[in-house]
C-alpha cells in the first residue's frame, strides 16, 4: 500500500491528477495499490505525518519542507503541484472591487492564522497604490471564508484559495471576481511540493519515478479530458455539483503545467527567491543559510520526474 497524504481537510479539484491515474490503472500497472487521505492536524501536518512514516507521499508547503530536514527521515521534494501560488482575494462581480486599492474602505474577511497571506495583501495593497490600514480587515477565526460569506453580507470581500472556495456559493459562478496575488507578482511561489522521505527515496527509486511518470499522466489526462476528470472525482467529491467541479476545473487545471506543458518541474532558483521571501518576513522556522544548504544538498530536485 502506497499512502498518500493530501494537504486539506478533504479532497478537492486539485487533486484530479492523483485520482485520475489511479482510476485508469496507471499505477496499479507500475505494482502500486494506492490509497489517498486527508484529515485534520490533531496528528500534525502533513509534512510531520510524512516525516514520522506515518505516509509515504505527502503535498508539503514550503516552511514545513524545510522544518523537517536532516537525516534519513528528511523530506525531499520531487514535484510542484502546480506552477504558481494558490492565493488571492474574492469578491462578487458589481461590487466595485476590480483591484487590491479598491479594498479601501472595504470589509475583508481573513483567516486569522493566514500570516503569510496578510504580508502578501500588505505587498499587494502597497504595490496597486492601496492602503492596508484603510481596510476593515475582520478575522474569520479558524473558520475559512468562502462565497457564501460575501452572499450572506458578512464581508465585501475575502481572502483565500482563489481555485475553491469562490464557487461554494449559491449563485451564478459568473458573478465571481478573483483577483491572485500572482497578477502582481507578489511572493511568486509553489503551493505545494510532492514530498516524499530521503530513506523512503533512496530504498524505492524506481517507484518514485513510476509514481511521478502515472501522476503526470493523471494531470495531462484531467487537463484534455475533461469527462474523465469528472468521473475520477465524482466519488470523493460527490457532495459537490457537477457545475462547480467543472468551473474549478476550468481555473485550477492551466496552473499544474509549466510553459512546455510540463507537470512538476521546479525552479530551484524560483524557490530560493521564495525562501528568502519567507525568511525576511521572519515565516520559516530555520535559518535562511540552513534551508539554503538543504536545496544544494537536493531537497528539491527534478532527478526523479519523466522530463
Amino acid at each position: 500500500m502506497l499512502n498518500i497524504r493530501f494537504e486539506y481537510i478533504h479532497s478537492w479539484t486539485n487533486h484530479a491528477g492523483f485520482y485520475l491515474a489511479r482510476a485508469n490503472g496507471d499505477y496499479a500497472r507500475h505494482h502500486m495499490d494506492v490509497e489517498f487521505h486527508n484529515g485534520d492536524s490533531f496528528r500534525g501536518s502533513p509534512a510531520a505525518l510524512l516525516s514520522r512514516g506515518e505516509c509515504d507521499v505527502a503535498l508539503v508547503r514550503h516552511k514545513d519542507l524545510f522544518s523537517h530536514q536532516g537525516g534519513e527521515t528528511g523530506l525531499v521534494a520531487v514535484a510542484a503541484l502546480n506552477q504558481c501560488q494558490v492565493g488571492g482575494v474574492v469578491t462578487k462581480a458589481g461590487s466595485g472591487i476590480t483591484r487590491f486599492r479598491d479594498l479601501e474602505g472595504r470589509t475583508l474577511g481573513f483567516p486569522a492564522a493566514a500570516y503569510r497571506l496578510f504580508a502578501e495583501l500588505k505587498e499587494a495593497m502597497g504595490a496597486d497604490g492601496g492602503d492596508i490600514e484603510k481596510v476593515n480587515v475582520v478575522s474569520t477565526g479558524g473558520w475559512e471564508p468562502d462565497f457564501r460569506s460575501i452572499e450572506n453580507g458578512m464581508f465585501d470581500a475575502f481572502v483565500n484559495v482563489v481555485w475553491w472556495e469562490p464557487f461554494q456559493g449559491s449563485g451564478p459562478l459568473d458573478q465571481v471576481v478573483t483577483i491572485p496575488f500572482d497578477s502582481l507578482n507578489i511572493a511568486p511561489h509553489y503551493s505545494y511540493y510532492v514530498c516524499v522521505r530521503r530513506e523512503f527515496l533512496d530504498r524505492n527509486t524506481q517507484l518514485v519515478r513510476d509514481f511521478l511518470a502515472d501522476t503526470a499522466a493523471g494531470y495531462r489526462m484531467a487537463a484534455d479530458d475533461r469527462a474523465a476528470a469528472m468521473a475520477a472525482l465524482q466519488d470523493p467529491l460527490a457532495n459537490v455539483s457537477p457545475a462547480v467541479l467543472n468551473k474549478t476545473l476550468d481555473v485550477v487545471s492551466p496552473t499544474w503545467f509549466d510553459a512546455a506543458g510540463h507537470w512538476g518541474l521546479l525552479d530551484v532558483d524560483f524557490v530560493r527567491r521564495y525562501n528568502h521571501w519567507m525568511t525576511e518576513q521572519g515565516f520559516m522556522t530555520v535559518p535562511e543559510e540552513e534551508s539554503l544548504a538543504a536545496i544544494e544538498a537536493g531537497a528539491v530536485t527534478n532527478a526523479y520526474l519523466p522530463w
